[in-house]
């Protein structure tokens, strides 16, 4: 009777025993990961293709956890928001046309929503934060605009980029949050609601335009009055409140 051949043994190869352990520890060990892992689920969601925040509309390929309902319902808020933006934006170019503010304050669409962008020389004087008389038609105007819309009011303050040091405000950070919050007083002593006003000051840090002249410079010094969507305002409320609680 022959020599049995070794390469003939019943069962399996010796290697694939080793291979099946190897791929058993990987799985535990991705296992182990996910159920580590810190799952914040409305920002998942905002990630993987919500509408909070935005008003376009889902590109192709975003994935999406709101129903067909639920994305009909906001994309008709969304034309609605629009139409509201496109009222305030057109109300407010035919004032700043008819009282000839065209050179000191344009209206432009951002992703905020509406902003009023003031130039300072219509506001302050170089280097001060008290409203000046002449801007006080433009911001009751602003006031009365506010009042009767559903947004939001964030006022931010806004310098060219050469420093300044005096014994009021030692840098433009001082200045130009100074200038914000005295419009959002102004507009406090006008009856709009505190609820709806934010102020912020940036510096030199956000140029419309590179601060190359003082053409450009003049450009950048300003004051924004933006008119915030409501869906903006709730996503970054959302946003918030999820890192102060640690929903997940």
């Amino acid at each position: 009777m022959g020599k049995k051949c070794e390469e003939c043994k019943p069962g399996l190869p010796l290697w694939m025993g080793t291979f099946a352990d190897m791929a058993t520890l990987l799985m535990t060990f991705f296992i182990l990961l996910l159920s580590m892992a810190s799952m914040d689920k409305r920002k998942i969601k905002v990630a993987l293709g919500s509408l909070q925040g935005s008003l376009g509309v889902l590109k192709e390929g975003n994935k999406t956890e709101m129903s067909q309902e639920d994305i009909l319902s906001r994309l008709s808020f969304v034309q609605n928001v629009r139409s509201v933006q496109r009222k305030v934006s057109q109300s407010l170019k035919e004032y700043v046309k008819s009282a000839q503010m065209s050179q000191v304050v344009t209206i432009a669409q951002t992703k905020k929503g509406v902003s009023v962008r003031i130039l300072d020389k219509m506001l302050f004087q170089p280097g001060s934060a008290e409203l000046l008389d002449q801007a006080k038609p433009l911001l009751d105007k602003l006031a009365a605009v506010i009042e009767e819309s559903p947004f939001n009011i964030m006022v931010e303050g806004h310098t060219d980029d050469i420093p300044i040091s005096t014994a009021i405000y030692p840098s433009n950070w001082e200045l130009s949050t100074a200038r914000a919050v005295a419009v959002v007083k102004y507009f406090l002593s006008k009856q709009v609601s505190a609820q709806k006003l934010s102020a912020a000051g940036y510096a030199e840090n956000h140029p419309v335009t590179p601060n190359i002249s003082e053409a450009s410079r003049a450009k950048n010094r300003r004051v924004e009055v933006n008119f915030v969507s409501p869906e903006f305002a709730e996503a970054n409320k959302q946003l918030f409140d999820d890192e102060d609680t640690g929903e997940e």
